[in-house]
C-alpha cells in the first residue's frame, strides 16, 4: 500500500511538474505500477497443504486439493510415481477407471477407489499459473498379512527324538509383517542351546536335541499392525526310541498263543506271549 501511494503522488507530480522527468523516468514508474497491479492482484494460492493418507489395500481413499482465487486457470492431478496425469480440471484422463475427481468450496478432491498397493505413492496437485505452482502428498497402502504356506513349514512335521530341525513361516503384507512362535499350550520354548522363551521371533524356529516334551502344537503368528493378523497351526510329532534302541513312530500290543506238547506222550500245554511293538522291536512277555 506504501508503494501504490508513493506511485500515486509521483503521478500527480508528472502532471504538474512534466519538465523535471525525464523519459527514463517515466518508464521506471510505468513499470512500477504494474508491478504493483500484478501483486495486488487475488492470483491462485494453496489454501492448505495437501494431507498424507493411509488407506488399507481395496478400500477407498480420498485426495483434497484446496486452490483460492483460482480464476481462469485450471487445476490437474498427477501420480508422480507412475508418472501420469490423472485428471485435468473436471475431467479424468487416467484410464483406470478408479479415479474421478469431484469439486466442491474451492476443493478439488481426487477419489481412489478400491486402492490397489500401484496407487501407493506422491500425488502432485498442480495450477497451470505462470510460473506453475503445485503442492505434493502422499498416498500409502498398507496390506494385511497373508502367511505363505507354499514357503513354510506343513501343517504337521516330525523329527526323531534327539534331532534338530528348523520349522519356518513367510509370510508377506506391506509394511512387511513380524514373525513370532509360541507353543499352543503355553509352555516355554527351548532354543539355543537350552534356552527357554515363551516367545521367539524370527521366520525360523530352530529346536535342537528335541525330546518327547517338546511335541505338541506350535503357533506362528504374522502381525505388522494391518488387522488382522493371521496365525498358522504346526503339529511336531517326535519318533521316540525305546529302551531296546529301536525308533519307532507307533506302537501297538501284540498277544500270540503258542502250543506246546510235553516230552513222553504228555497233555499240550497252551501260553500267551503278550508284548508291545516298537517299529520293528518286540518287547516281550511270557505268561
Amino acid at each position: 500500500m506504501f508503494i501504490l501511494t508513493v506511485i500515486k503522488l509521483l503521478l500527480i507530480a508528472l502532471n504538474i511538474f512534466p519538465s523535471r522527468f525525464t523519459n527514463r523516468r517515466i518508464m521506471f514508474l510505468i513499470y512500477m505500477t504494474n508491478l504493483v497491479t500484478h501483486v495486488m492482484m487475488d492470483e491462485p494460492r494453496f489454501a492448505q497443504p495437501i494431507p498424507n493418507v493411509t488407506v488399507a489395500v481395496g478400500r477407498d481413499a480420498n485426495l483434497p486439493c484446496v486452490v483460492e482465487h483460482l480464476g481462469g486457470y485450471k487445476v490437474a492431478w498427477i501420480h508422480i510415481d507412475r508418472q501420469m496425469i490423472l485428471t485435468i480440471h473436471r475431467h479424468v484422463i487416467s484410464r483406470i477407471p478408479r479415479y474421478s475427481i469431484t469439486y466442491t468450496d474451492n476443493t478439488w478432491l481426487l477419489h481412489v477407489n478400491q486402492a490397489h498397493q500401484d496407487d501407493r505413492g506422491y500425488y502432485m496437485c498442480q495450477v497451470n499459473t505462470n510460473p506453475m505452482i503445485s503442492q505434493v502428498g502422499y498416498l500409502q497402502v498398507v496390506v494385511p498379512p497373508n502367511i505363505l504356506d507354499i514357503e513354510s513349514t506343513p501343517s504337521s512335521v516330525a523329527v526323531r527324538e534327539n534331532q534338530n530341525i528348523n520349522m519356518t513361516c513367510r509370510a508377506d503384507g506391506f509394511p512387511a509383517p513380524k514373525i513370532i512362535w509360541r507353543r499352543e499350550d503355553g509352555e516355554e520354548i527351548t532354543v539355543e542351546k537350552k534356552k527357554k522363551v515363551l516367545v521367539y521371533d524370527a521366520d525360523v524356529l530352530p529346536l535342537t536335541k528335541v525330546s518327547r516334551n517338546e511335541m505338541g502344537a506350535y503357533l506362528c503368528i504374522a502381525t505388522n499392525g494391518v488387522p488382522p493378523s493371521v496365525s498358522k497351526r504346526i503339529i511336531l510329532d517326535v519318533d521316540l526310541a525305546n529302551d531296546l534302541g529301536a525308533e519307532s513312530t507307533c506302537w501297538r500290543s501284540i498277544r500270540h498263543r503258542c502250543n506246546h506238547r510235553l516230552p513222553h506222550g504228555g497233555a499240550s500245554q497252551s501260553h500267551y506271549l503278550l508284548g508291545v511293538q516298537f517299529g520293528d522291536g518286540v518287547a516281550e512277555q511270557k505268561v
